[in-house]
């Protein structure tokens, strides 16, 4: 799993205005790859902050609104000037055609390689590496970055569209994790051993007081 820091050297080593912008979404909505390549320019609501994914699009093939963060709007109303409604968002090399997942995974990795952040953890049935860092990893950085800063669990399964809260309730556990290695070292200083007179001074600062 990759973090934060992680995460902001991989956007130094993307190259492209449409891949920064595009990577930033992944984590800024926490869309599956599908469902964000897929979108057009007429699927954003940036008055509301919102993405909206049709039916045909989304895994459990439900109508599902998607939350922007606020910050991301003003790049992505940069990226889309000029363009129709009918245009899609990230555009790929083919004329009339989107960005393949597969392109962005390819993206993603090379960049992750340059910043130095890319691991292999094991391979896939047929053989390929299978990277710590992709945009599916990404998703669940959102997800477990969503719940350290309080986000409910039943709003965090609503953006990321998931039919059982079960399977959201999986990122509790990640989350927990996440929290305990932000707070290694936390207390190294406090002092151990015998604090009989503390307490003593604290009872005799509290008769004062009183």
């Amino acid at each position: 799993m990759i973090n934060k820091a992680d995460f902001a050297l991989l956007l130094e080593h993307l190259t492209t205005e449409r891949d920064v912008l595009l990577v930033k979404m992944l984590f800024g909505t926490g869309c599956r790859i599908g469902e964000l390549v897929g979108s057009r320019v007429g699927d954003l609501d940036l008055e509301e902050g919102l993405l909206h994914l049709d039916a045909t699009r989304t895994k459990t093939k439900e109508y599902r609104e998607v939350l922007i963060p606020g910050n991301l709007l003003p790049e992505i109303r940069s990226w889309i000037s000029g363009k129709s409604p009918g245009e899609w968002l990230f555009p790929g090399q083919k004329e009339d055609s989107h960005i393949t997942p597969r392109r962005v995974q390819q993206i993603v990795s090379k960049a992750a390689d340059a910043a130095g952040i890319q691991r292999v953890y094991g391979l896939s049935k047929d053989g390929r590496r299978l990277n710590i860092t992709s945009p599916h990893v990404l998703r669940h950085l959102h997800a477990v970055e969503a719940l350290s800063n309080g986000v409910p669990l039943n709003a965090l399964q609503d953006q990321l569209g998931h039919s059982a809260l079960q399977t959201t309730a999986v990122y509790l556990r990640a989350g927990l994790e996440h929290r305990r290695r932000s707070y290694e070292g936390f207390g190294a200083d406090i002092p151990i051993g015998d604090t009989g007179a503390v307490t003593e001074e604290v009872r005799s600062e509290h008769r004062e007081e009183n």
